[in-house]
């Protein structure tokens, strides 16, 4: 009889933390290409650049496997629960509309895991950076922040990826190591220079935008004005302040004379200006998705520029 309880118990347990699971992936699975990839990209990046020991990097990389999916995950239950007639439009999948769960379980996870997510933050040394992403979160999604493209995308996005840079770098370090200012820079450039290129997300989701009475900039000054504006953008200004994040790596003089920075910055001037390419030639909702991801690929892949320039 004990037994049999004890089987009940364990398969119980067991679904419940299936479902969870599913929960967790249902909410962040959107979220896997432009926030833990670069998440682990960034980690992979510090570790290699401090020449952190390999033995070490199994259960480091599980801690920053389980930050990002925190990180991200605290995040998209606030948005979500914001944005649920938005979703209906624009993703209709997403847990909250198809009833997978329900506003108030919604809420209930968010309490529990934003707590988990301060302690877990608290336990590795990055707490304040943390509690800074709490904030955030709160102000874009329940206050109202992401109403507007100034405070989503250049304030929002810029001090999400300002965050992102320096908990998954933090993870990375031996307990000798620490962050310098020019790695701060570098981090900073890299974090304005991201949160600056992602109106072009805004471009897909006019529709669900303007429901939740939005004021990005597509919907702020007409699709068309904000399609010339961000050619202009990414064809001069973007690739300006990517050369600037390259400068906090090496002077003027020492990149002008090393191959590595030249093919570096030549890829990204070429996917800049795809992109811009891209907003005036494609302008329906699916071709401006594809666009969005190519620049995701390219804040990926020049992550590692601090290494690969240096070494």
């Amino acid at each position: 009889m004990f037994s049999i309880l004890q089987r009940e118990l364990a398969l119980s347990l067991a679904r419940a933390i299936s479902r969870e699971i599913l929960i967790v992936w249902k909410f962040i699975d959107n979220n896997i290409w432009d926030t833990i990839l670069p998440s682990l990209m960034i980690f992979a990046t510090g570790w290699i650049y401090n020449d952190s020991p390999w033995a070490d990097l199994p259960l480091t990389l599980l801690t920053s496997v389980t930050y990002a999916v925190l990180y991200i995950y605290t995040f998209c239950l606030s948005n979500q629960i914001a944005g649920i007639e938005e979703d209906r439009i624009n993703k209709p999948y997403r847990p909250l509309v198809t009833g997978l769960v329900t506003v108030r379980e919604a809420y209930r996870r968010m309490y529990i895991y934003n707590l988990v997510y301060a302690l877990y933050a608290l336990y590795l040394g990055i707490f304040w950076y943390s509690l800074a992403w709490i904030v955030v979160s709160y102000y874009l999604n329940l206050r109202g922040g992401s109403k507007h493209w100034i405070t989503k995308n250049i304030v929002g996005m810029t001090l999400a990826t300002f965050l992102l840079f320096n908990v998954q770098w933090h993870i990375s370090l031996s307990d000798n190591q620490f962050v310098n200012s020019r790695l701060e820079s570098y981090f900073a450039l890299m974090s304005a220079w991201a949160g600056c290129a992602l109106h072009l997300q805004d471009l897909r989701d006019v529709a669900g935008d303007k429901l939740l009475g939005r004021k990005t900039l597509p919907i702020s000054i007409g699709d068309a004005k904000a399609r010339q504006l961000l050619f202009i953008h990414y064809l001069f200004f973007l690739p300006g302040v990517f050369l600037c994040s390259m400068l906090t790596i090496c002077n003027l003089e020492e990149l002008r004379h090393s191959w590595k920075a030249v093919i570096v910055f030549g890829i990204q001037l070429f996917v800049h200006w795809t992109v811009a390419f891209r907003l005036l030639k494609y302008r329906d909702p699916e071709s401006d998705h594809k666009t969005y991801i190519i620049y995701v690929i390219l804040f990926v892949a020049t992550i590692p520029t601090v290494c690969f320039i240096q070494n």
